[in-house]
């Protein structure tokens, strides 16, 4: 079970990276810039996309809704912009115990991950030198 949640993760952590790298270099290569630079503002964007996740992920509050959308009261009620929505009856309920915890440990996961992107990120930075 912990090797199957391992190589998952590094699949997660292979396609971000690589992704990142590949179109930092597409964008820095179709505007002429720096390729190392356009890897490290890239990088930089995708650790700050993913510390903001991990921020929105930690400040969960301890209710969540129950949606119950199998009742016959459910409505469609027209936006005022977009595509009407259906809503139903929503109630809410105190989280569970692990599912706070996961909470936490996917919030910290993402620090993690922001940290590594941005120190990386840093790596490749042509202006910035660790020694």
């Amino acid at each position: 079970m912990l090797r199957g949640a391992l190589r998952r993760i590094a699949v997660i952590v292979a396609v971000l990276v690589g992704g990142t790298a590949a179109i930092s270099l597409a964008l820095g290569a179709l505007a002429g810039k720096n390729l190392s630079h356009s890897l490290a503002v890239g990088f930089y964007l995708a650790g700050a996309g993913v510390l903001f996740g991990s921020l929105a992920m930690g400040s969960r509050g301890p209710m969540r809704a129950d949606r119950n959308f199998e009742d016959d009261n459910t409505t469609i009620v027209p936006t005022p912009i977009g595509p009407p929505r259906l809503f139903s009856r929503r109630n809410v309920r105190k989280a569970t115990p692990e599912e706070r915890s996961e909470a936490r440990r996917a919030s910290l996961g993402l620090f993690v991950l922001g940290l590594m992107l941005v120190l990386l990120g840093t790596g490749f930075d042509p202006s910035r030198h660790a020694f």
